[in-house]
């Protein structure tokens, strides 16, 4: 069985209850894969839904295959080799969109470099129903249910990370995202978010709500603050016109070599 870990923020104490992995309630049956594509093994999870069509998308585990209920093997169309060759041809074009199912999985001892300075990861595993976590003296410690697997750990433990981490980091961020909107632009937002997302590294809505990805924690000073840098230019262009790359150039002309650096090295920073 496959978990999913929901989670409610108490203070700086964050816990995670488990529940199914991604599964709906038009979810009837979940099977698990390899793709072979050249030396990798890409692994897929296949899920048969109450759905009238197929869907495959990169998930942060494995690639999510969702295929309705009544197909099987007879039928002209066969969605799992369709999903297999569309694996297989995203990797030779985009390899880089994988490497985060090849990452380690938090383990006791890993080091988080952050730029917020560097945590050790402490896990032990305890007679409870749900994972808590807490930093104390730069050291992350996660309590973890005894009877929790590797791939529960490997699922679930990078979300609460993010989320100790979000909590742990905000003020700091929000004055360096202050910082910068004082020194350049002088614009109006209303508040600061976290969520940990792959799709993007921020967003910025029409009511001036910023919102970051967890994962620029991760990411060299200068990357995150082209990023901050970014979602305020969103404040006055809210498109990618000449206009707003000209107010992204104002606070950093050489803002191109902190985009190359996130389509080479974005993939890495994971959880």
């Amino acid at each position: 069985m496959i978990q999913l870990i929901k989670g409610c923020n108490r203070l700086n104490l964050i816990s995670f209850e488990s529940y199914m992995l991604h599964r709906k309630k038009s979810t009837t049956n979940i099977t698990k894969l390899i793709v072979d594509v050249g030396d990798q093994q890409i692994p897929m999870i296949i899920y048969r839904e109450y759905r009238r069509s197929w869907r495959v998308a990169l998930g942060q585990r494995a690639v999510n295959l969702r295929i309705p209920v009544h197909w099987h093997y007879g039928m002209p169309d066969n969605p799992i080799e369709w999903a297999v060759n569309w694996t297989r041809d995203k990797y030779q074009k985009q390899p880089e969109l994988f490497d985060h199912f090849f990452l380690e999985s938090p383990v006791d001892g890993k080091r988080y470099q952050t730029i917020f300075g560097s945590y050790s990861l402490s896990v032990t595993m305890a007679d409870r129903k749900t994972a808590i976590g807490k930093i104390k003296d730069g050291t992350l410690h996660l309590r973890c249910p005894a009877d929790w697997d590797e791939e529960a750990q490997a699922e679930t433990l990078p979300k609460l990370i993010s989320k100790i981490f979000a909590t742990e980091f905000h003020d700091r961020f929000a004055e360096r995202v202050a910082d910068l909107n004082q020194r350049f632009y002088q614009f109006h937002y209303t508040d600061i978010s976290f969520k940990y997302n792959k799709s993007n590294w921020g967003s910025c809505s029409h009511t001036g709500h910023l919102n970051f990805s967890t994962r620029l924690f991760l990411a060299p000073q200068i990357v995150t603050d082209y990023v901050i840098i970014h979602e305020l230019a969103h404040l006055k262009e809210h498109n990618h016109s000449p206009a707003f790359w000209n107010v992204v150039k104002y606070a950093m002309p050489q803002y191109k070599e902190q985009v190359k650096w996130l389509k080479k090295n974005g993939s890495k920073l994971y959880y």
